[in-house]
Formats: C-alpha cells, sequence, structure tokens
C-alpha cells in the first residue's frame, strides 16, 4: 500500500468519527440565531455535483491526454489543497477558509505577493511545485478536496487516490472573461459566496469594459514574453496563450498567422520592427529587474518602432501574466497595469 493512501485512510476514519460527533452536537443545538440559520441553509445544497470545467485536456508537448470526472460532494469540504495560483486567488478574494496545501516550492514559487504573505507559512502545507507535485505532502495534509488545472493533469489519478474529491478548475472556454466568471462561479456555488462573487464579477466587467476603451484608440498591439534573452510573440490564434489580450480586451493583432504556442513563437527584434506595433506589450517571464529588461528590449532595433517613438512599450508582470491567469484580483490587476500604463 502506498504511503498516501495509508495516510488517507487514517485521515478519513478520523473525519467519519469526528462527523458522528458533530452530528450528534447539531442534533442537541436548538439555538436560532442568524449563524445557525446560514450553516442550515448551506447544508441544504449538499451533496453537490461540481463538474469540471473542462472535461478533457491535453499536454502539447508530450501528447498525453486527459479526462476529468465530476464530483460529488456529500457536504462542504472544509480541508483544502489549491494546486493553480489563479484559483487560489479567487478562493481568497471569495474569503473561502480551510487552505490546508499549496504549491509554495519552499517559499520560491512564482506566487503573487498578496497570496504567498497570506499562504506561505506554518500550518499550510507546502506540496511541491505547480508541475511537481508531492504526494505524500498532499496526503499528509489530509484533503477533502483538492483542486488543480492543466500543469498538474498528470497527477489527476494519483491524487484521487488520497481524496475522490479532485476538482479540475482550467476552463478551455474561448471567451477568457466567461472563462473566469466560471471559475469564480464554480468556488462560489461550492462554498456558499455567490453574493461576493457577483460583487467582484461586476467589477471585473467593469475593468474589461474600461480596457476595451481604451484598446479602441490604437491601431494595433503585439503581445511578448521575454524569458532567458530570448522573446517570444503572441497573435490572437486559438492555440495562443495570449490571445485574450485582442479577443477579449479588444486590442487590434499587429500580425496573425504566425506560429504560436503556449510559450509563443521565437520572435526577432527585426519581426517585431517588421510588424511595428503600436503598442508593444512585454510579458517578463523571467527573474530580471524591468530596468534589466528594458536595455535588452529597447536596443537600436526597437527603438525603430512605433511603440518605443510613442513610448508605449508596456512591461507586464510575469508573475500575475504567466503564473497566476484565472484568479478574479489577478486578472483586474492585469487590466490595472494596462489601463496604468497607457494613461
Amino acid at each position: 500500500m502506498k504511503k498516501w493512501q495509508l495516510l488517507t485512510m487514517t485521515a478519513a476514519l478520523t473525519l467519519s468519527l469526528a462527523a458522528c460527533g458533530d452530528k450528534e452536537a447539531s442534533e442537541t443545538k436548538t439555538s436560532t440565531t442568524t449563524q445557525t440559520e446560514t450553516k442550515a441553509s448551506a447544508s441544504t445544497a449538499f451533496p453537490m455535483t461540481v463538474e469540471p470545467l473542462t472535461k478533457k485536456s491535453e499536454n502539447r508537448e508530450t501528447g498525453d491526454s486527459y479526462s476529468f470526472e465530476d464530483v460529488v460532494f456529500k457536504e462542504q469540504p472544509k480541508r483544502l489543497v489549491v494546486l493553480d495560483y489563479g484559483f487560489l486567488d479567487s478562493l481568497d478574494a471569495l474569503g473561502v477558509e480551510g487552505i490546508v496545501g499549496i504549491a509554495a516550492n519552499g517559499g520560491q514559487g512564482n506566487m503573487p505577493e498578496h497570496l504567498k504573505e497570506k499562504y506561505v507559512k506554518d500550518g499550510i502545507a507546502d506540496v511541491g511545485t505547480l508541475k511537481e507535485i508531492d504526494l505524500e505532502a498532499v496526503a499528509a495534509a489530509e484533503p477533502d478536496a483538492i483542486f488543480i488545472s492543466g500543469r498538474q493533469s498528470s497527477y489527476y489519478e494519483e491524487l484521487k487516490e488520497i481524496t475522490p474529491n479532485v476538482v479540475f478548475i482550467g476552463s478551455d472556454n474561448k471567451d477568457y472573461v466567461a472563462g473566469v466568471m466560471e471559475s469564480v462561479d464554480l468556488a462560489a456555488k461550492l462554498f456558499g459566496k455567490e453574493d461576493k462573487a457577483k460583487e467582484l464579477e461586476a467589477a471585473f466587467e467593469d475593468k474589461v469594459k474600461a480596457v476595451q476603451e481604451k484598446a479602441s484608440g490604437y491601431k494595433n498591439a503585439l503581445v511578448a514574453m521575454y524569458s532567458e534573452k530570448k522573446v517570444s510573440g503572441f497573435d490572437d490564434g486559438e492555440d495562443s496563450r495570449f490571445a485574450y489580450v485582442y479577443n477579449s480586451f479588444g486590442f487590434k493583432p499587429a500580425t496573425t498567422g504566425i506560429d504560436t504556442s503556449s510559450h509563443g513563437s521565437d520572435f526577432s527584434y527585426e519581426s517585431i520592427l517588421k510588424v511595428n506595433p503600436e503598442v508593444l506589450f512585454v510579458i517578463n517571464r523571467g527573474t530580471d529587474s524591468v530596468d534589466v529588461l528594458k536595455k535588452d528590449i529597447e536596443n537600436d532595433i526597437i527603438k525603430k518602432t512605433d511603440a518605443y517613438k510613442n513610448d508605449k512599450i508596456v512591461y507586464l508582470d510575469g508573475i500575475t501574466w504567466y503564473f497566476s491567469s484565472g484568479g478574479i484580483t489577478t486578472e483586474t490587476e492585469k487590466i490595472d497595469e494596462i489601463l496604468n500604463e497607457l494613461k
């Protein structure tokens, strides 16, 4: 028997005994306070079936494919392992408690600072990296729900040995904004946070409208990503990681039909000059500071572009843009970065 399976059995027995005690206590409780009524109302939603936001996914690098199942929660989960920073961000914004494990990578994970400050601490298990999960650490955290996205797809079956309640929250919705909303709605339904979700979504929709209005004032734009002295370009194609900057935020692509993947197409500085974008977005995927990045990007070739001449090169935070997409707070921060730089 695998070590995490033994741990899971022990955890299950502990939770079962606790549940029995809770049931006896609830039967004798006669309080009619608002708090009790709220708990009673929430409990009526269970059992609850939660569908994965994507039924199937494929690893473009390896060609492996994965299928994800519906999860039936008998009760609201209380111990959560969250392996996607975007979903962790949305749970945090909704005020969901019970996080017992994250992929913190020893505190070195590419996680937004507001999440790192709150969740990288004693009492919350560090279960590895976004791509390399420590299954024993997950099992030791005794979760009754695990939330994963594309980077952890290959661990799906093994994670289900720890708990059957493994939910795939990576959206394949072609409408990026709708995909963000789907993720928030899933969390809100499961944890009874619908009112807060409506508030967050309304604010996000206002931001989307604001950036669309801003985008309409420019002829075109190009999204590029800088990593280890190399530049990748992204258009509005189906396989482009940042197609939503065009399709949802409203910027017109400076070029189309380029060979893009999740990591973009190799794009030389000469290529950028050739398409000559009016706005150049540069996502900093590496660890270099913006000052260091500028020295490489703003070279003699780039200085000939309209984007440079008009001071429209926008440097974007890689942690927010590359590692924690889909969170309601981080998505709002993305738009704020654009709006603040294109005043």
